[in-house]
């Protein structure tokens, strides 16, 4: 085998089965294009809670990153971040499927961002 034909196959990218996702247009609202329309659709129920004023400050995305001996040990990322009004204290959510929710890697950085960041992550089902 050739230098060549030895370097392509090392870097030849394995393609992982890929779940459905639905089409970018099912799954976008306010110009933000979603993981998922469940995600969406959780952000739309968001946007309801927040004109009638019982939450505030609705952020999508929030990374909370983590640190051990200053460096970046990871990064989680939240659904969503926003302030809610009665409890006055912030809410963090994060839109799973049942199978995504069992997931070690994710379990394990969600972990991480609780104890690091002493929060509570609230996972829609």
């Amino acid at each position: 085998m050739h230098r060549t034909e030895a370097h392509k196959i090392l870097t030849t990218k394995i393609k992982k089965p890929r779940f459905y996702v639905a089409p970018k247009e099912e799954r976008t609202a306010d110009g933000i294009v979603f993981d998922s329309r469940r995600e969406m659709n959780r952000y739309l129920e968001l946007k309801i809670l927040e004109r009638a004023g019982l939450i505030e400050d609705i952020v999508c995305q929030h990374v909370f990153v983590m640190y051990i001996n200053g460096q970046i040990f990871c990064k989680y990322t939240a659904d969503f971040l926003y302030f809610d009004v009665d409890k006055k204290c912030d809410i963090i959510e994060d839109v799973k499927s049942s199978g995504t929710q069992k997931d070690a890697a994710y379990r394990l950085r969600k972990k991480a961002a609780e104890l690091y960041h002493n929060i509570k992550i609230i996972e829609i089902i």
